[in-house]
């Protein structure tokens, strides 16, 4: 259980379908469908998806490995990742190891789309690699800034199959601008929809790791400011998602979705926002941040699929 943990497998299949649904069920479909031509293939998006689930994966090992006295403290010794059947050492080695991967496949990308002035893999990769040292290093135990800075990591994964293709979408937004037009701006709500809920995850997990947090001298808000100030900051995060799901029923409901379409997006999507805010509002244990961090994640796997619906 141990190992599966070290893996993370839930959070990398969420961020694997961060990355998929977007590109295959909407941005390739209208480039076809506009008669162009992607420039990804199954091979060297199979490398665009790897590269980026195993940035993701060395961002958690090394976030690991400097947080194992917190994580003693938080998880206990029963839960704690680090330290039991694998010393710190042998974490950072595999932080190091999967680095050299991610630089790797950076490159095998570079080399696999051989298309002159398409240097993007060389830097945004090892950049994000960079920043994602640096929070567990420093940045995750500021207030807000480390909360910013992993939502906007988590906000730019779906933007990443509009790197590639930037050419065939403005070649095929020539005859077909709608269709072009309504997938590239679904591509950017799956974005804001990653930000903002990654953004309300990350407040509401300072609160659940006050304890470890605050033993360990990280000056997150909570810790600074207590949980009653912390908690006021996250509510309206949680409040502000629920407002952008308004506005998305709303455009479903103007453009002729069906019943069960809106029924299933208040239920799936609204609901867990509003009523994660109010938990949050009223929380007054760890138990209760840990709810409403629960109903969060259920609101994301839940928007990967409702937002297929096309909006204007």
């Amino acid at each position: 259980m141990y190992f599966l943990r070290l893996l993370r497998l839930p959070n990398l299949l969420m961020v694997l379908a961060t990355i998929v649904v977007p590109y295959w069920f909407v941005l390739r479909l209208a480039i076809l469908k506009a008669g162009g031509i992607p420039v990804l293939t199954e091979h060297s998006f199979g490398l665009l998806a790897t590269v980026t689930v195993l940035t993701t994966l060395a961002g958690y090992w090394i976030n690991d490995f400097y947080d194992v006295e917190i994580d003693a403290i938080n998880k206990g010794e029963k839960h704690r990742s680090t330290g039991r059947f694998l010393r710190p050492n042998g974490l950072f080695f595999l932080y190091v190891a999967a680095t050299f991967g991610v630089f790797a496949l950076s490159l095998a990308l570079y080399l696999n789309l051989s298309i002159p002035g398409m240097v993007w893999p060389l830097w945004v990769f090892p950049l994000v690699s960079t920043l994602l040292f640096l929070y567990a290093w420093q940045i995750k135990c500021t207030p807000l800034v480390g909360n910013l800075l992993v939502a906007t990591l988590c906000g730019v994964v779906p933007l990443l199959c509009l790197l590639p293709e930037s050419r065939p979408i403005l070649l095929s937004s020539i005859n077909h601008p709608n269709e072009i037009h309504d997938a590239v701006g679904l591509v950017w709500i799956y974005a804001v929809f990653a930000f903002v809920t990654n953004l309300w995850r990350e407040q509401v997990k300072d609160m659940e790791d006050f304890e470890g947090d605050a033993a360990c001298g990280c000056h997150t808000l909570p810790v600074l400011k207590g949980l009653d100030y912390a908690k006021k900051p996250a509510a309206a995060t949680g409040i502000s998602v629920a407002a952008l799901i308004v506005i998305l029923l709303y455009f479903w409901f103007e453009t002729g979705a069906s019943m069960l379409q809106l029924a299933a997006g208040f239920v799936f999507l609204l609901l867990p926002a509003l009523v994660g805010s109010i938990l949050l509002l009223r929380a007054q244990s760890k138990k209760h941040f840990s709810y409403a961090s629960l109903l969060i994640k259920l609101l994301m796997l839940a928007g990967l699929i409702l937002l297929l619906r096309p909006i204007p």
